[in-house]
Parts: structure tokens; C-alpha cells; sequence
């Protein structure tokens, strides 16, 4: 998954073009990519999640995975 898959995703749950998506949407996507596990508490900090914020989670998520290969 390179950059440009990411922001498409969040292009997709921002539908309002207001730059940031709920603490749900991104939690959902983590699941939905497989970084996230059902039983993982992500803490909701009460903001709203940027892409920058989302492209550097998935990011970290993904290094972290595939350096267990």
C-alpha cells in the first residue's frame, strides 16, 4: 500500500472535504486494513483524525508488521 492508497482511503470516509474524519471512521479503517485488531483500545483523544495523523499511523502500523517478516 503506497501513499496514494491512503489518502484515496480517507478521501472516501471525509466526505464532506473538511480534511479530518471521526475517531470511528479511523478505527474502522484500521480494522478494515488489518492494522487493528477488534480487541485493541485505541484511546479517543476527542480530535478529529487528520490525513497526516492517519498516513502516519497506517504507516507506523505497516513497518511494524512487516519487520516481524
Amino acid at each position: 500500500m503506497d501513499n496514494s492508497n491512503i489518502v484515496a482511503m480517507f478521501e472516501m470516509m471525509d466526505s464532506s472535504g473538511r480534511g479530518t474524519i471521526s475517531f470511528v471512521q479511523y478505527k474502522e479503517a484500521l480494522k478494515t486494513l488489518g492494522l487493528c485488531t477488534e480487541d485493541e483500545d485505541l484511546q479517543d483523544d476527542g480530535h478529529k483524525i487528520t490525513l497526516d495523523k492517519f498516513k502516519e499511523e497506517v504507516n507506523k502500523r505497516m513497518k511494524e508488521i512487516w519487520s516481524a517478516f
